[in-house]
């Protein structure tokens, strides 16, 4: 799984584990997720830090909630996530300059994401 950084709030770090999980296929489309309650109890958190992740996940809208029948990964639209790919490349452009600034090898950097997307989490 995807190291989380020990200063990042909780719920986010829920999301990022979430997130990692369905980028592994271990969470698929239309899969429900346990209840805001239920979550809290298997990760050991207070329900509001789950409400919270959930939110959150929604806004970004890796989940999708039905009222009465519960919290699923969603299916992406196929333009929905423009706002979320201009976000990525600018994010990768940041690394990228850094890379540079400390001699990181285009080859490296490349590898770095290999290793990442073949990652069993």
């Amino acid at each position: 799984m995807a190291q989380i950084q020990r200063n990042q709030p909780v719920y986010e770090q829920l999301m990022w584990r979430i997130k990692a999980q369905v980028a592994a296929g271990v969470l698929v489309i239309g899969e429900k997720l346990p209840s805001v309650r239920e979550m809290a109890l298997i990760e050991g958190l207070n329900p509001n830090t789950v409400a919270k992740a959930y939110k959150a996940l929604e806004a970004q809208n890796v989940i999708e909630t039905v009222t009465g029948k519960g919290t699923f990964i969603r299916r992406n639209g196929e333009n929905a996530d423009n706002e979320l790919v201009e976000q990525l490349k600018n994010k990768l452009t940041e690394v990228t300059i850094e890379a540079k600034r400390v001699s990181i090898s285009p080859n490296q950097l490349h590898s770095w994401i290999d290793e990442l997307y073949g990652e069993k989490q």
